[in-house]
């Protein structure tokens, strides 16, 4: 079902990524705590380099809202190939190259053989120092103990998780390997980036599309290679 869910993704990964960038609940907790700093910098994001890796649906997306706001677009795909506007667009080859040059880096691939703890120790090192890293992919892209450790010792960089390594079947208790949430360069939400008050009626509506192509004999989209993914990833 590509792309029923990108519109609010792509909002959520921008309301993530101003919220860090503007230090909104850093600030916020710091007027409940009775501290009022009205000579607190925070960051503007035109002019900023965004870092795409997934250039799909939400992919697509999140970069029309951030060229809105002046920013410069890096994208990575499969192809290295896009109809979208990109100044920059490569593979997974070209990592580096992006991690190195983003200001901000948004995860927006699936969990595959291919991209399971693709940002790690190493990965992290090459980004700038006060990058902003937001995942609304899954958790286990990203090494949890890399990122935490990479966290609590670069305090500028910071990283807005929807997804997580560890979630909770049908709402129950929510548990951390690692304790993020007291960390003030985290911003978390839980895994409902996808969500609106209208997505799923979308998101149903296209799957019915997509059935009654494949049963006319009719193109379908969204086919996944089940040899690209892990029994259990």
């Amino acid at each position: 079902n590509p792309g029923a869910y990108a519109t609010p993704m792509a909002e959520h990964i921008l309301a993530m990524t101003l919220a860090l960038a503007k230090r909104l609940l850093i600030e916020h907790q710091k007027l409940r705590n009775g501290e009022f700093d009205d000579h607190t910098l925070n960051r503007s994001l035109s002019g900023t380099t965004a870092g795409i890796l997934g250039f799909g649906g939400t992919g697509r997306a999140t970069a029309r809202l951030m060229r809105a706001f002046g920013m410069h677009i890096y994208a990575l795909n499969q192809s290295g190939t896009s109809t979208e506007p990109a100044d920059f667009i490569g593979t997974l080859q070209d990592l580096e190259h992006v991690l190195r040059a983003c200001d901000v880096v948004v995860i927006s691939l699936p969990l595959t053989r291919t991209t399971k703890g693709l940002i790690g120790k190493k990965e992290l090192a090459w980004m700038k120092p006060d990058a902003i890293l937001v995942n609304t992919a899954r958790g286990a892209i990203i090494d949890e103990e890399a990122l935490y450790t990479h966290l609590k010792s670069h305090p500028t960089f910071m990283a807005g998780i929807d997804t997580w390594w560890i979630e909770p079947l049908r709402g129950g208790p929510f548990r951390m390997d690692y304790p993020f949430l007291e960390l003030p360069n985290v911003l978390g939400s839980p895994h409902n980036s996808a969500l609106d008050s209208h997505v799923i009626l979308v998101a149903a509506r296209q799957a019915a599309e997509n059935v009654k192509h494949f049963l006319e004999g009719e193109r379908v989209t969204g086919i996944v290679r089940r040899e690209d993914y892990l029994e259990q990833v």
